[in-house]
C-alpha cells in the first residue's frame, strides 16, 4: 500500500466550501461544488456530509463518520482514493466504508445511474479541497505530512519518525532535513549544510527524551515544501493511529510482452546491440503474461509483482519471476521498482488498463482478507513441504500459528460483513504477524552456525553498550565484527603519534566495553579494520594531514576517490610505501597487544574501484618510479591492452597480497589462536584487475580463516550464486560467511531466503550489514522466529565441540523427525554409526590424528547413506548435508593445523 499522501486536486474555485456543515441544492452558479469525471463532464454535488436524500449526488468524508448509512432508496456509491474510483457498491446493506484518505460519492434515485457508470480505475476530481489523512502523519503550518517509517533507516523519499527508544540520535546522512519537536513545538531544524571545507554535514539530530525527530529525505516532495518554511517555535501535531483501509494507485507501463527492439526501444542496449534481460530498461515498467514464456528473464536489479489468474497479487519482490497461467508479472526497474515496492502489497487487486497503457492496483478491506488467506495458504504449503523434506523445524508451533491466523480471519470476515471497522487494522496486524511468523518458522536453525553482525559503534557509555549486547544476545548472535579502525581513527585510546581516538567517544573506551560485555554474553568480538582507508569526507584521521605525501593518487592527480552515490570523497593511503604498511601494522599490533579480541577482520583490503580506468589509482611519484625501475615504463602511460598493463595490475595486486601475508602472520605470531578474516567483493573474476583484490591467493596460502563475500543484492539467487562461487574458491581452506544487506530495504522473507539458500550451498553462516538497519527494520523478529531461533556456536571457535554438536544434532533428528515421519525404519543403525564417528575424535590433544580419522569415517558413512535403498531420498539429502558441513569444518581445521 502507498505511503504517499493523497491530496485531491484544488480546482479553480472562487469560494471555499465548509465540508462539515453546508448542504447544497441544484445551483445555477458555476462556483458550486462539482466533480469532474474522466470524460471531462462536470456534475454538481448536491449535498456534502448531510443525511441522504432521494435523487441527489452526495459526497461523504470521514467528517461524517466511518460508513454511510444503509440506504432507504435505490443507491449506488463509489469509494474514491487518490482521485481514483476504488470500489463501487449498490444498495449496500450496511452502508459504504468512508476512507480517511478519500471519500465516498453517493447517488440516489435518478443520480444512481451516474455512479453505476463509473469504472474501477476511473479518475475523478473535485472542484474543492478535501482533507485526506494517511495512516500516520504530522501537521505543521496546516500541511499534512505522511510518516512512512518509524525508528527505521531513512531511505529514498522516506519521512521517518524517530522516538526516544530508537537511541540518542537519528544517525542519518546529510541528504534531507530534520525537525526536532519537544512539547509540541519545533526546537531545532537540521537541513543539508556544508562546513567551511565544503563537506556535507550529517543531519544526525539528537532525539529529545520527551519528544521526537521528524526526518524528511530529500527526494520526498515534502522536503521542498518544508525546507525553509518551518521555523523554530512552529506547532506540530502528531497522529499515529489513523485508520487507512483503502488505497488506489495507477502508473503507466512501457511495454507488454516486449520481444523486439521495436516493441520497447528503451529495453535495448545499444552498446551491445542486444536487449537488456527481459527487455527491461532503465526506470521502466514492463508487463508480462504467460504468452511471453515461463519466466520474465530479468536481472536482479529490479522489483517484480506476481498476479494470479484471479487478479490478486500473490508475491512481491524478486526478479526473473515465474509467470502464472492466466496471470501477470509486473516488473519494474529503478524508479518504477521503487514505485512497485511502495504501492503494492500482497492481496492487492490488479487491473491492466491497456487503453490508457496504465496499471491499476487497489487495496480495500477485502484485500486484507485476500492477503491473509494468501499468506495462510502459503504457510500451509510450506508446512506440508517441510514435512516432506524432513526439515528440522517446530511443526507444532507452525501449525498453531496457522490455526490461530485462520480463526482470526473468520472474525475479520464477519466484521467486514457487518460494516464494523473499529480496530480493524490493529486486529489485522495481529493476524498478519501470526501468518508471517508461521512462514518464518519454516526455516531451519542450525546449532553450529556463524551468526555475525557488523557494527559501527557509536555508544559513549557502558549502559548503551550493555543495551546493544543484550539485544544481540536475545537474537542469538554469536560474533560481533566491531569497526575498530575507521576513517583513520581508533575507537580506543591510542598512543600512536599519527593516530587518535575518534572524538565522538569523548574518551570512552568502547572497544573494551564491547569485549567485556560480549564475553559475559558468550559473544565473540572481532576487530573490523579498514587498512588504508583513512578518511571519508570531512571525517579523516590525523595521518592524512600529518603525512600528505602518503596519499594514494589517482590517474587524474587527485588524492581522493569520488563516491557520487554518497556525494563524498574517500581518502586512501598508498600501500606501496613501506612506511605506510609499517604504520598500519603498528596500529594493529597495538590493538592486539592491548585487547583480547577474537579476530582481525580486514575490510577495504584493496585499491579503490578502477571503474573504466580513466581514473584508477597508484600514480604518485614514488609508486611510478618504483614500477619504472622494475619494468622500464611509467605506468601513467599504460592502458588496458598495452604490453605492460598486466604487469601494472599485478604490481598493485601483489602489494595488497603481500600486506595480507604480513598482517596475518604478525597477528598469529602475537596471538596464535586469533582468526583472520576479510570482507571482499565476490566478483572473483574481475576483482583482481578492477580492485587489485585477490582473495583466492590469500586462501590458497592459508592466510585467511574466514571469508566474508559482501553479497548485497535484492534477490536470493544472486546471493546464492555468490555463496556457491565463494565456497568453490575457498576449496575447504577457509569458512565462508555470506554477507547480506539489512540496509537494502529487503522484505523480511527475502532476507531469510538469501541466508537459507546460501546455507544450502555450503556457507558456514551469515553476516548482517548492519546493526542499525537490522533492528530498525525489524529483521530481528523474522530471524528469531526461524533461522536464528536456536542458540548456535561459532563453527571454528572449538572444532571438537562443533564436531560433537553436529553429530548429536543428527542423532536427535533421527529420533525426533526421520523415524516419526517414516523417513527411516528405526533409529538404531545410524545412531550407532554416529556414536562410533563421535568416538573417533577423542580429545583436543589428539586432534590432528583423530580429525583425519573422522574424515575417513564421514566418507564411509556418506557412501552407506547413499546406497541405502530403505532410506527416504529426502532423509538422505538431510543427512548428507549435515555430514558435508561437518566435513568442511574439519577439512578447514586440518588445513590450518598443517600450515
Amino acid at each position: 500500500m502507498t505511503k504517499r499522501l493523497f491530496n485531491l486536486v484544488l480546482c479553480v474555485a472562487l469560494l471555499l466550501i465548509s465540508i462539515s456543515s453546508t448542504a447544497f441544492s441544484e445551483p445555477a452558479s458555476p462556483d458550486q461544488p462539482s466533480i469532474t469525471l474522466e470524460d471531462g463532464t462536470n456534475h454538481i454535488v448536491d449535498l456534502i456530509n448531510q443525511e441522504s436524500q432521494d435523487n441527489k449526488l452526495m459526497i461523504f468524508t470521514r467528517s461524517y463518520g466511518t460508513t454511510t448509512k444503509p440506504p432507504l432508496v435505490p443507491t449506488t456509491e463509489a469509494i474514491i482514493t487518490n482521485d481514483i474510483v476504488t470500489a463501487i457498491y449498490t444498495n449496500s446493506t450496511n452502508g459504504t466504508y468512508i476512507p480517511a484518505n478519500g471519500y465516498v460519492i453517493s447517488g440516489t434515485g435518478n443520480k444512481a445511474p451516474l455512479i453505476s457508470g463509473f469504472k474501477i480505475g476511473d479518475s475523478i476530481t473535485t472542484s474543492f479541497p478535501i482533507s485526506v489523512y494517511p495512516a500516520q502523519y504530522f501537521t505543521v503550518n496546516e500541511e499534512i505530512v505522511p510518516i512512512t517509517q518509524v525508528n527505521a533507516g531513512r531511505g529514498a523519499a522516506d519521512i521517518v519518525l524517530y522516538l526516544p527508544e530508537y537511541g540518542p540520535a537519528t544517525k542519518t546522512n546529510p541528504w534531507g532535513m530534520e525537525i526536532t519537536v519537544d512539547g509540541g513545538s519545533v526546537t531545532r531544524i537540521a537541513t543539508m549544510t556544508q562546513d567551511t571545507s565544503g563537506n556535507w554535514l550529517d543531519n544526525n539530530s539528537s532525539i529529545p527524551a520527551s519528544g521526537y525527530v521528524l526526518s524528511i529525505q530529500a527526494e520526498s516532495p515534502f522536503f521542498a515544501k518544508l525546507n525553509g518554511t518551518v521555523r523554530i517555535g512552529d506547532a506540530v501535531e502528531l497522529n499515529m493511529n489513523n485508520e487507512v483501509l483503502v488505497e488506489a494507485s495507477k502508473v503507466g507501463y512501457d511495454a507488454l510482452n516486449p520481444r523486439t527492439r521495436e516493441d520497447n526501444p528503451g529495453g535495448w542496449d545499444d552498446g551491445s546491440n542486444e536487449p537488456y534481460p527481459g527487455h527491461r530498461g532503465t526506470d521502466q515498467l514492463i508487463i508480462y503474461d504467460n504468452s511471453y514464456g515461463a519466466a520474465t528473464g530479468t536481472n536482479p536489479w529490479g522489483y517484480e509483482v506476481v498476479v494470479n489468474s484471479e487478479g490478486k497479487v500473490t508475491q512481491v519482490s524478486g526478479n526473473n519471476s515465474t509467470i502464472p497461467a492466466g496471470g501477470y508479472v509486473i516488473s519494474g526497474h529503478g524508479v518504477k521498482a521503487s514505485w512497485l515496492s511502495e504501492h503494492v502489497s500482497i492481496g492487492s487487486s490488479f487491473k491492466l488498463l491497456t487503453d490508457k497503457k496504465q496499471t491499476l492496483f487497489l487495496f480495500t478491506p477485502e484485500s486484507y482478507l485476500d492477503k491473509a488467506q494468501i499468506g495462510i495458504d502459503a504457510a500451509k504449503q510450506k508446512l506440508i513441504l517441510s514435512k516432506q523434506q524432513f526439515l528440522d523445524i517446530n511443526y507444532n508451533g507452525m501449525e498453531q500459528q496457522i490455526t490461530s491466523a485462520q480463526a482470526a480471519l473468520v472474525d475479520l470476515k464477519s466484521q467486514i460483513a457487518q460494516g464494523d471497522f473499529a480496530s480493524f487494522t490493529v486486529q489485522f496486524a495481529e493476524l498478519n504477524a501470526r501468518v508471517e511468523k508461521a512462514s518464518f518458522m519454516g526455516y531451519e536453525s542450525r546449532t553450529v552456525d556463524h551468526r555475525s553482525i557488523w557494527i559501527r559503534p557509536k555508544e559513549t557509555n557502558l549502559g548503551q553498550v550493555q543495551q546493544h549486547i543484550a539485544k544481540l544476545h536475545a537474537l542469538n548472535i554469536n560474533s560481533i565484527y566491531l569497526e575498530t579502525w575507521w576513517n583513520g581513527f581508533t575507537i580506543y585510546p591510542t598512543s600512536h603519534p599519527l593516530a587518535a581516538q575518534n572524538p565522538i567517544y569523548g574518551g570512552f573506551d568502547v572497544l573494551n566495553a564491547y569485549i567485556t560485555e560480549a564475553k559475559k554474553a558468550g559473544i565473540e568480538v572481532h576487530a573490523w579494520v579498514e587498512n588504508f582507508l583513512v578518511g571519508v569526507g570531512s571525517m579523516a584521521g590525523p595521518v592524512r594531514s600529518l603525512k600528505p605525501e602518503w596519499s594514494m593518487i589517482s590517474r587524474q592527480g587527485h588524492d581522493y576517490q569520488d563516491v557520487p552515490l554518497y556525494n563524498t570523497q574517500y581518502y586512501f593511503l598508498n600501500p606501496v610505501r613501506p612506511e605506510v604498511r609499517d604504520f598500519v601494522s603498528e596500529i594493529y599490533k597495538e590493538l592486539l597487544q592491548k585487547y583480547k579480541v577474537d579476530g582481525l577482520h580486514l575490510d577495504y583490503i584493496r585499491y579503490p574501484d578502477a571503474g573504466d580506468y580513466t581514473n584508477d589509482f597508484g600514480y604518485d611519484s614514488y609508486t611510478r618510479n618504483l614500477f619504472k625501475q622494475k619494468h622500464g615504463a611509467d605506468p601513467i602511460d599504460l592502458h588496458p591492452g598495452d604490453n605492460l598493463w598486466q604487469a601494472w595490475v599485478d604490481f598493485r595486486k601483489n602489494t595488497i597480497n603481500e600486506f595480507v601475508y604480513r598482517i596475518s602472520s604478525e597477528a598469529k605470531k602475537l596471538k596464535p589462536d586469533i582468526r583472520v578474516s576479510a570482507a571482499v567483493w565476490p566478483n572473483y573474476v574481475n576483482g583482481p584487475e578492477f580492485m587489485h583484490q585477490e582473495p583466492k591467493d590469500w586462501i590458497a596460502k592459508n592466510y585467511i580463516d574466514q571469508l566474508f563475500p559482501m553479497s548485497y543484492h535484492p534477490d536470493a539467487s544472486s546471493v546464492a550464486t555468490d555463496s556457491l562461487n565463494s565456497v568453490a574458491l575457498a576449496n575447504n581452506k577457509a569458512l565462508i560467511v555470506i554477507g547480506v544487506g539489512t540496509n537494502l530495504g529487503l522484505t523480511k522473507e527475502m532476507l531469510l531466503k538469501q541466508i537459507n539458500e546460501s546455507v544450502a550451498v555450503g556457507v558456514s553462516g551469515s553476516a548482517l550489514f548492519e546493526f542499525e538497519s537490522l533492528f530498525g527494520n525489524e529483521y530481528d523478529k523474522a530471524l528469531l522466529a526461524g533461522l536464528y531461533s536456536k542458540p548456535a556456536i561459532v563453527p571454528d571457535k572449538d572444532v571438537l565441540t562443533s564436531f560433537k554438536t553436529i553429530i548429536s544434532e543428527m542423532q536427535r533428528k533421527i529420533k525426533q523427525i526421520y523415524v516419526p515421519l517414516n523417513g527411516m525404519d528405526n533409529d538404531k543403525k545410524y545412531v550407532k554409526e554416529l556414536e562410533q564417528l563421535e568416538k573417533s575424535w577423542k580429545d583436543k590433544k589428539s586432534a590432528g590424528k583423530d580429525a583425519k580419522e573422522a574424515l575417513k569415517k564421514i566418507e564411509k558413512l556418506l557412501e552407506r547413506i547413499e546406497s541405502d535403498r530403505a532410506l527416504n531420498i529426502e532423509v538422505k539429502k538431510r543427512m548428507a548435508a549435515d555430514l558435508n558441513y561437518l566435513e568442511t569444518i574439519i577439512l578447514v581445521y586440518v588445513s590450518k593445523a598443517a600450515h
